[in-house]
């Protein structure tokens, strides 16, 4: 008798719409997958970057649903590909024709892997500035944000995923008070999202927040005043812009995707996941077990992971994230 491992109807479907490779494909099959290409030796590893006995234990756990693995690990298991990472974080990082370029260019690159990506456009120079190489005036950063937000829509990650994209502007940029309504949807496109959740609207596959420095703490004018005041309005009015707040040794990490797990100042950060489910612990001492063998598999899925290209290999290298996250109600 084939063993059950979901609780409900409603967990299997998941399973089976998301993650099974075939209609005989079950849940203790995706974990040992999981483990072997994270951990072991599949698609010809010479060596294993966990012990036998630590893998047979954290498979258990993860048919058991202690440790559960992020999407992407479950996706990417026994794929030839290895995108196991989550979400990159990318930052404009120069006022030119040329990031514009580029900045498309990466961000199609992460989408691609089925990540999502988080993007700070500050440092793009604001509207009606004038150009001093080709002639003419910037159109500022939010067109490009529509760029990435078109890129997002038609990047559709398996087939059927849709893009996750986060955008963000400081809150002293000039274009700021066009940013805080860059989602005032006319009723027309309301009428037709309403009637076609996947028609076309201005930033609709992309969140937005504005960034928030010392600065804002210090200067205590009115136009600070107004900024915030207005930025408020607008979350109450349609849900965004939403508020990130960067102070003191942290005020530069900007960087964050739409879930926001992960911040961080370096642009082509990554984030690696996995939640430890509390409800299905039974002890501490197996919590503290859990913990150590999840922890294990995310540093072997820092070594392992493919990645959208040469620099978010350099950065995971220096920040090598471990997202370890809790889920879970304790009885």
């Amino acid at each position: 008798m084939q063993r059950e491992y979901f609780k409900n109807q409603f967990a299997k479907n998941i399973f089976h719409n998301k993650y099974a490779q075939g209609v005989t494909d079950d849940w203790g099959q995706l974990c040992e997958r999981v483990v072997e290409d994270v951990c072991g030796t599949r698609w010809g590893k010479d060596k294993a970057l966990m012990s036998q006995e630590d893998r047979d234990q954290l498979v258990e756990y993860m048919k058991d649903q202690k440790f559960l693995a992020g999407g992407r690990y479950l996706w990417y298991a026994g794929r030839k590909n290895s995108y196991f990472n989550n979400c990159f974080l990318l930052r404009a990082e120069h006022d030119t024709r040329e990031e514009w370029a580029d900045l498309t260019q990466r961000a199609v690159s992460c989408l691609m892997t089925g990540g999502g990506i988080g993007i700070d456009y500050s440092i793009l120079r604001p509207e009606g500035k004038p150009l001093s190489r080709t002639g003419g005036l910037s159109s500022g950063p939010i067109p490009l944000m529509q760029m990435i937000n078109e890129v997002g829509r038609g990047v559709m990650q398996g087939g059927s995923r849709r893009s996750a994209i986060y955008a963000s502007l400081n809150w002293l940029h000039e274009d700021i008070p066009a940013f805080l309504k860059a989602k005032n949807w006319s009723d027309e496109i309301k009428a037709m999202k309403n009637n076609n959740f996947n028609a076309a609207a201005p930033l609709d596959i992309t969140n937005i927040s504005v960034n928030y420095d010392d600065k804002w703490l210090y200067i205590a004018d009115r136009a600070s005043l107004h900024t915030f005041v207005e930025n408020c309005r607008q979350a109450m009015m349609t849900g965004e812009p939403g508020f990130s707040f960067n102070f003191g040794d942290k005020q530069n990490e900007t960087l964050r995707n739409a879930c926001t797990e992960v911040t961080s100042e370096d642009d082509s950060d990554v984030c690696n996941l996995g939640s430890i489910n509390i409800s299905n612990i039974t002890s501490i001492n197996e919590f503290q077990d859990v913990v150590t063998l999840a922890s294990k598999f995310l540093v072997c899925g820092t070594l392992r992971a493919d990645l959208p290209y040469d620099k978010v290999y350099k950065v995971r290298e220096k920040n090598r994230r471990l997202g370890l996250g809790l889920m879970g109600n304790v009885s």
